[in-house]
């Protein structure tokens, strides 16, 4: 049962990621709402339920927007492991650890997303990072704090 429950979450959240998100965007800056479902994944499940979704998930946003095969996948796996860590790494940090870890999730994401979505192009590493991975991951952590705080128990749960 919990499975199908997560099966119906991801697709509801790709649904949402492929046709809602990107009337959010703020220039080519979009949120990644199946970022923030995969590190709730993988906080509440582990790090190997995350890393499972995450390549299954990034696979099919991959296929349905124009991003390359496999740049949503990689960025989702890493941080679907991240989160694996953070779940047993947690309950030593406090809430500044824990933000500043949760943020590091979604900045690494961000910048193998981005580096692999603009390979082609002639931007520095320092520009990459300045220009997309930090406002993209800052993006993505200010939507993940608005979702925290209307979910009844938190997205990471009671004990969070």
């Amino acid at each position: 049962m919990k499975i199908l429950n997560y099966l119906l979450i991801f697709f509801a959240l790709l649904i949402l990621q492929i046709r809602i998100i990107p009337f959010l965007s703020i220039g080519k800056l979009l949120p990644d709402v199946l970022l923030i479902g995969i590190v709730v994944l993988g906080v509440r499940e582990g790090g190997v339920a995350a890393m499972i979704t995450a390549l299954f998930v990034g696979l099919m946003k991959d296929a349905f927007t124009t991003s390359w095969i496999g740049a949503s996948m990689l960025g989702l796996v890493a941080a679907g492991f991240l989160a694996g860590l953070y779940r047993h790494a947690r309950y030593r940090m406090g809430v500044q650890g824990k933000l500043l870890f949760l943020f590091m999730i979604m900045f690494v994401y961000n910048l193998i997303y981005y580096f692999l979505y603009l390979i082609d192009t002639r931007l520095s590493v320092v520009d990459l990072v300045v220009q997309f991975a930090i406002p993209a991951a800052i993006y993505t952590f200010i939507l993940a704090g608005i979702a925290h705080f209307l979910a009844p128990r938190g997205l990471l749960g009671d004990e969070s």
